[in-house]
């Protein structure tokens, strides 16, 4: 059942969403709002804008725009009531649905619901387990030799999986959870014989949560040496993607903010034993190397990042794809080797542990100076001219293959200037090289690859014809762009008049040149795109019942409604406004007027467009004259009404 208006009116007045969203993305001031890195594109350039004013968030690249809800529920991928509640939770407020209890027994939980209950559940279970004075015994010792404080065990909800093929489907059974969600999750298998067993049995069991510290999935470390393998997880599923999560992230969010500096270390126990030490910007990835995505998520809350490894050939491997992101992206990778070969864990039980972590992460090289020093030895080691030569070859070609073709100019030429002084060549010479290359790996099938036709219908030859037909397109060319240009001043001026009304609701009823109000001459199907049109419509119904529409209130009812799309053009009508009136509340009439004028223009154009289609469709099929006539006589009084071609007004800014 929907959630009753008053409480999604308070729970929307109780968020901030400065530091809602200030808590999954860095927010830097700038004016009278706040700006940060668009979570839902591959952002390059703060384009995404947070109003404190209005409560709302705007991205100007890939459009995405709403309220605290709309947030909520595309960030972290919620329902409407999952968002409100974790909102509602957030401020202390209870939430109340209409006709409690009433729930349509039609509308059965999502399938990301249902995981979402059934990793909480085993959640409790395995954390009850730990604790259990019999069960949780082997857990507790193995806790206690790793060092492992009661705290740490808290923050990270540690558990314990019982020895047993069907400990935890007894207990699925006993107390009716949902067996089909379990099995969804991974967490419980179907036997061959019939019936389930435990996936996870006789381990010491870290949950694995998302940014905002949900459970989503678990990940179990063997206690017996006999148990293969070392460490077993859940498998993928909609909640749960290995190439994406982070561990520790919904803890270490906070200070990755602050330190502006996110170190990856290899595996739990790391991430834990760094925590304990103190230091709270470290988090691991889940069994694979960094990828694309983790870097993207990353970006949202640190400018550099720095990946801790081991000196051997794996490590080394790691380097590799460290330094493809660092070409490739514009986040800064930097790799540090801790000191003695020892790993986080054991460095920070030392005495001054954490001191020597401080200098390791500090003096860490960027990825691609740390390759650099590792080609510099490799031809230091190298015997004779060719095989130097060699080396250097295998090393251009290596980053050829890495993206070197998408690295940003200022990367691209600090690359070629260390490659000069490490091979001892001009750096045009090494920029030759790899352009070379490059040019080598991407290159497409020539002429020569493809199959030769000699001849085209119509013509002598291929060539001749389709070069021909290319010279036919070009005056086709030239409506369509026309076109395409007056369908986005049409959707502007749309998305203009929409904004100005929800920005000053009198304007309704406003006089337009004609002498109609403006509800009688632009009624929803004037609009001519689709979801302007359907926006319009609830703006319009509203207005014409007498009630207020306020921006906020708007939004919160399209998310409710799961309209995202609606609500990403309504807060672009917002900046569309803001940006044809410089913020200015005494322009929105004279605003108002031009997109109302270029609204109506177009609608008379469409449909002198349609009468002369229809006279020339009578006059080939020889109608009745009188018909002719009556068209004519349309033609001419538009053509005298409107003289010139329609032009879209352009707005005073």
């Amino acid at each position: 059942m929907p959630i009753r208006d008053d409480i999604k009116d308070r729970v929307q007045q109780a968020t901030d969403i400065v530091r809602l969203i200030g808590e999954q993305v860095v927010l830097r001031k700038k004016g009278k709002e706040f700006a940060g890195l668009c979570p839902f594109h591959d952002d390059k350039n703060p384009s995404m804008q947070v109003s404190p004013i209005k409560q709302i968030y705007k991205c100007f690249s890939c459009g995405a725009g709403g309220d605290a809800f709309s947030f909520v529920m595309n960030y972290h991928k919620m329902t409407f009531p999952e968002a409100i509640k974790h909102l509602a939770d957030r401020a202390g407020i209870e939430v109340v649905e209409q006709g409690a209890g009433a729930r349509d027994p039609g509308a059965g939980p999502s399938e990301r619901e249902r995981l979402r209950q059934a990793n909480a559940q085993v959640l409790e279970f395995f954390r009850a387990l730990l604790k259990h004075q019999e069960h949780g015994q082997a857990a507790r010792e193995y806790i206690e030799r790793r060092g492992i404080s009661p705290e740490m065990v808290s923050d990270f909800q540690i558990g314990y999986a019982p020895d047993g093929w069907d400990k935890l489907v007894q207990t699925i059974e006993h107390h009716g959870w949902d067996l089909a969600g379990l099995e969804m999750a991974g967490l419980v298998s179907v036997r061959d014989s019939g019936g389930h067993y435990d996936r996870l049995r006789h381990r010491l069991i870290f949950p694995i949560f998302d940014a905002i510290g949900r459970p989503i999935a678990f990940g179990g470390r063997k206690l017996r040496e006999e148990d293969e393998p070392k460490y077993l997880n859940s498998p993928e599923t909609k909640l749960f993607n290995k190439s994406a999560t982070l561990y520790g992230l919904h803890l270490a969010k906070k200070p990755i903010i602050d330190a502006k500096t996110a170190v990856i270390v290899e595996g739990y126990t790391d991430v834990i034993a760094c925590h304990q030490g103190g230091a709270r910007n470290v988090v691991a990835t889940l069994g694979t190397a960094l990828t694309g995505e983790h870097v993207t998520e990353l970006r949202r809350y640190a400018e550099k990042v720095v990946l801790i490894f081991d000196a051997d050939e794996a490590g080394q491997k790691a380097a590799d794809r460290a330094v493809e992101l660092f070409l490739t992206g514009d986040l800064d990778v930097a790799i540090a080797i801790l000191p003695d070969g020892l790993d986080p864990a054991d460095l920070m039980a030392q005495e001054n542990g954490r001191q020597q972590w401080d200098d390791a992460v500090d003096s860490a090289q960027d990825a691609l100076t740390y390759q650099f020093n590792r080609l510099s030895e490799r031809l230091d080691a190298a015997a004779t001219v060719t095989g130097r030569q060699n080396v250097a070859d295998a090393y251009l070609t290596q980053l050829a293959q890495l993206g070197l073709a998408r690295t940003g100019a200022l990367r691209r030429a600090l690359v070629v200037q260390k490659l000069s002084g490490l091979l001892h060549m001009g750096e045009q010479a090494v920029s030759d090289l790899l352009q070379s290359k490059t040019a080598r790996l991407s290159r497409r099938p020539s002429p020569a690859d493809l199959p030769l036709h000699t001849s085209e219908p119509g013509g002598e030859s291929g060539q001749g014809s389709m070069a021909q037909m290319a010279d036919d397109n070009v005056g086709d060319e030239v409506a369509p762009a026309e076109s395409r240009r007056r369908l986005k001043a049409i959707e502007l001026a749309e998305r203009q008049l929409i904004g100005c009304l929800i920005r000053d609701n009198g304007r309704f009823g406003q006089v337009l040149a004609d002498g109609r109000t403006f509800d009688q001459a632009v009624s929803p199907a004037d609009l001519m795109t689709s979801d302007n049109r359907r926006l319009y419509q609830r703006v319009y119904d509203r207005l014409s019942r007498g009630e207020s529409v306020v921006l906020n209130s708007l939004l919160g009812g399209l998310a409710a409604d799961g309209e995202q799309g609606l609500s990403d053009i309504a807060t672009q009508a917002d900046a569309d406004v803001d940006a044809a009136t410089g913020g200015r509340e005494d322009q929105l009439g004279q605003l108002l007027m031009l997109a109302s004028q270029a609204l109506l223009s177009h609608r008379r154009e469409a449909q002198y467009q349609q009468t002369r289609q229809a006279l020339a469709s009578s006059t080939d099929t020889d109608p009745d004259t009188s018909d002719q006539a009556q068209l004519l006589r349309q033609m001419i009084e538009h053509r005298r009404d409107n003289p010139s071609p329609v032009r879209i007004a352009r707005v005073n800014r």
